[in-house]
């Protein structure tokens, strides 16, 4: 009997990194199904539910049986939504030629990065930095460059501190601020100083806007339009619907940039995906046209909950943390609190294990010593788990 060959795939899937972020939400949602009392700071997305008036746009597209393919690079109105959305936000010059309509942000990024990078090519990425980030530029051929920040400023992406990164080899500068996990933003110079810096190589600026609707303070909307007006066609965004519509589940996004670009995306796409679902994007579409004003009640809710979170895990002894500019996050140093060769991946399975509380290591970013703790959870939570890892530090530093 001839003995059978064993099974080869492709040696891209070795290069991939499973995503640490998914592995704790899962195992933080195995547990409370089985009924196991766990406070969740694990969440990487909105706990609020979808509007109300997104979700009915979603049940009459069912309907109305809006249920068959779209144009391949989505709906033509939701196209040219998203393309006013941002002009209206941020001032900035897109049409619906210049948005693809995707399934979800990560998929954004995926046709950016296969449509622009070549092997060899580099990617700037400053860190800590969302681990999907370098998976994506090692599956299409690229070199993640990773640009470490600082702490004691804020993890602020700064000209100054990327600067020495910048090659003839620099494909993309990848921005995304508000950051995951850090929270952390950049002001109008810094954006303008960062856009100055690659104009004269060649170089493109893609920023990741995933959380910025869910930033605390104004939007520096005059530093996007200088560097689109500095940059041109190499000024490229990818967003999505997820975090500021609570729509994660519906798997909606866009990337943004010239017609080639776009062009370039959607041949991808075609033999990929082809349209995001269409009764999804019926929803996102309201999500965008619809009055942004809500969009207020839920980031003064997360900045009270940041500032709240916060004052509880700096009454930890010996524990740092900054307030973030935007988003869900916040990211402790708990590395004090570290014994001799452990890491946070192993700090944050004792922390599920001994007192039921779930967040993510900071080894999953690209920085160990820290914990991403997400305050996408109800305020009831947020005062049970801080006591709950205050009790565990306690009982770390009398061990």
């Amino acid at each position: 009997m001839t003995e059978a060959k064993s099974l080869r795939l492709a040696g891209r899937i070795g290069q991939i990194q499973p995503s640490p972020t998914m592995a704790v939400m899962a195992e933080a949602m195995r547990l409370k199904a089985e009924g196991v009392d766990v406070v969740d700071f694990s969440a990487g997305q909105p706990d609020f539910p979808t509007p109300e008036n997104i979700k009915l746009s979603g049940e009459k597209a069912i309907a109305d049986n809006f249920t068959r393919y779209t144009p391949n690079a989505g709906m033509p109105e939701l196209r040219q939504a998203v393309a006013d959305r941002y002009r209206e936000d941020y001032g900035l010059d897109f049409d619906s030629s210049n948005v693809i309509i995707t399934s979800g942000g990560k998929h954004a990024l995926l046709n950016l990065m296969l449509s622009l990078i070549d092997p060899g090519d580099e990617v700037v990425i400053p860190t800590p930095y969302w681990g999907t980030f370098a998976e994506q530029v090692r599956l299409a051929g690229g070199e993640p460059v990773f640009v470490a920040t600082s702490e004691d400023d804020g993890f602020r992406m700064t000209a100054e501190v990327i600067a020495p990164a910048i090659t003839a080899r620099t494909r993309i500068l990848l921005l995304n601020f508000p950051a995951n996990p850090t929270g952390a933003v950049i002001g109008d110079e810094e954006i303008r100083a960062l856009g100055d810096l690659i104009v004269d190589r060649g170089a493109l600026f893609l920023w990741d806007d995933t959380y910025a609707r869910l930033m605390f303070e104004p939007a520096p909307a005059a530093a996007f339009q200088y560097v689109q007006q500095k940059l041109g066609e190499r000024f490229v965004i990818a967003g999505t619907a997820s975090k500021a519509y609570a729509m994660t589940g519906w798997r909606i996004g866009w990337a943004m940039g010239s017609e080639a670009i776009i062009k370039a995306c959607g041949s991808l796409q075609s033999q990929m995906t082809s349209n995001a679902s269409s009764i999804s994007q019926k929803a996102a579409l309201t999500a965008v046209k619809a009055d942004q004003a809500p969009l207020a009640e839920m980031i003064a809710e997360y900045r009270w909950r940041a500032s709240r979170l916060r004052e509880s895990l700096l009454e930890i002894p010996n524990l740092r943390c900054g307030m973030p500019g935007g988003g869900f996050y916040l990211f402790p140093n708990v590395s004090h609190y570290l014994r001799p060769g452990e890491t946070t991946t192993e700090l944050a399975s004792e922390l599920l294990d001994d007192v039921r509380v779930a967040v993510v290591p900071g080894t999953a970013f690209g920085c160990d010593g820290h914990l991403r703790v997400s305050f996408a959870c109800s305020r009831e939570l947020i005062e049970e788990g801080a006591r709950r890892v205050k009790r565990f530090f306690a009982a770390r530093a009398n061990s």
